[in-house]
């Protein structure tokens, strides 16, 4: 009897051990020699992925759209952390909310969501590898699996979700062999960007398919003015959303700012607009517990006609507690229809 205990209890720890090691495993299976998980997959999906292609690009291009220099990449493949775990991908810096595409032609193989990766996208792409994406701010608006995409196809977001959270916002790369799911180092393939041209291109594309296109347009206009202005000294077309914010039409300063309807905002806002309804967003934010400054310029009573620094700050946290991503302080659709819903 006392032999029998022995071996239940042995079997017991056994299992525990190996129980979340097997679950890990599952949770990040993609390949088609690890866990059955290709031959799982219907004939449709099968022939999407034969049509990828046998070879490989040697070369991988930068996925992230904007504001990554491929010359500093951290290069922290195989680094083992603190946990005892090998690092399998490449962390590319990078500001949160910043368009995230696919480097090639590519079927979607999961979306999904979990506590250490967050929001995640896993690809099946050319030469039998699998591209993931984790730490994702959000995934791109109606991606599901089974989609095929083009090169340039929208992945989705820039973010710090997961075990990232209240870390700098970044993408976790991944890419691996699908026979024996093995991990491979991105980062000495990642030596190339995407031309202005498509850049211009694949961002028109997206400017049709995100949620709030004038709030993406106004972040991208503001943080990554060098791509534009590169692509106009090449002759590339800006999307007329960019080219609006990168060379606006010239205001007529005798013409004084349009004072709104109580209580209503009838323009997109953002930092260095003036009028009074910059003074009307800033009496519903300071009135609705978003104070945009506890004294002086912009206080309550001490509303101004400018959306600065400050005012900024306090719409961020607005959309933030309200759920309206991106979270950037533009003041667009979404977060005028949350606005009109207060008070003064």
């Amino acid at each position: 009897m006392q032999y029998l205990f022995r071996f239940v209890a042995t079997w017991f720890v056994a299992a525990l051990v190996l129980a979340p090691a097997f679950a890990l495993a599952q949770a990040t299976t993609t390949g088609r020699g690890e866990g059955g998980w290709w031959y799982r997959q219907s004939s449709e999906f099968k022939q999407k992925v034969a049509a990828l292609g046998d070879v490989a690009d040697p070369v991988i291009t930068m996925p992230i759209l904007f504001g990554v220099d491929i010359t500093k990449l951290l290069h922290n493949y195989g680094e083992v952390r603190a946990s005892g775990r090998t690092h399998e991908g490449e962390d590319i810096m990078a500001l949160k909310g910043t368009p995230i595409v696919s480097p090639t032609a590519a079927v979607v193989t999961r979306v999904d969501y979990g506590a250490g990766e967050g929001n995640a996208v896993y690809t099946a792409n050319p030469g039998g590898e699998i591209f993931i994406y984790y730490h994702l701010d959000r995934v791109a608006e109606g991606l599901a699996a089974g989609q095929v995409l083009e090169r340039g196809a929208l992945i989705g977001y820039v973010g710090n979700t997961g075990d990232a959270s209240g870390g700098a916002s970044h993408l976790h790369f991944e890419v691996r062999k699908t026979e024996g799911n093995t991990p491979t180092d991105p980062s000495v393939r990642l030596t190339r960007e995407f031309t202005p041209e498509e850049k211009m291109l694949y961002l028109s594309k997206i400017l049709t398919q995100t949620t709030d296109p004038d709030a993406m347009a106004q972040f991208l206009a503001s943080n990554f003015r060098g791509p534009f202005t590169v692509a106009l000294g090449r002759g590339v077309p800006l999307p007329p959303l960019i080219a609006a914010l990168i060379n606006p039409a010239p205001v007529d300063a005798s013409v004084p700012a349009a004072i709104p309807p109580s209580g209503s905002l009838t323009r997109n806002l953002y930092r260095g607009t003036r009028g009074e309804d910059v003074r009307l967003l800033q009496k519903l934010l300071n009135r609705n517990g978003f104070a945009v400054a506890a004294s002086g310029p912009g206080s309550i009573g001490n509303e101004t006609t400018y959306f600065g620094p400050a005012t900024l700050a306090a719409v961020i946290r607005f959309q933030s507690a309200r759920g309206i991503s991106p979270t950037i302080g533009y003041v667009g659709p979404l977060t005028r229809a949350s606005l009109a819903q207060l008070s003064i």
